[in-house]
């Protein structure tokens, strides 16, 4: 489950998100092979409730080390594979 400290700060960075245009449309069919890493980890609900936005930007707040991330391939995402993944996780877990 996600804790609600990062969840605050997930949702407080959307507003930044949608100004500098780094919010893209992710791609979910794309996202399952990308998140096959992820997987190894996290379940496909695992951030069940949350939208491909908020999702992304706990991805991003990973990448840039604001917190302790086991996988060091969270560093390699690039802005496609964020939103991508994103978009996945975000469908994934809303079944």
């Amino acid at each position: 489950m996600i804790r609600a400290g990062k969840l605050a700060a997930a949702l407080l960075s959307l507003p930044l998100l949608g100004l500098s245009g780094a919010a893209l449309a992710g791609d979910a069919a794309a996202g399952k092979a990308k998140a096959e890493v992820c997987l190894e980890c996290h379940e496909e609900d695992y951030f069940a409730g949350l939208s491909a936005a908020e999702i992304e930007a706990l991805i991003r707040e990973g990448r840039a080390g604001e917190f302790e991330h086991k996988a060091d391939e969270i560093r390699d995402l690039v802005e496609e594979d964020i939103a991508d993944v994103a978009a996945w996780f975000a469908h994934e877990g809303a079944k």
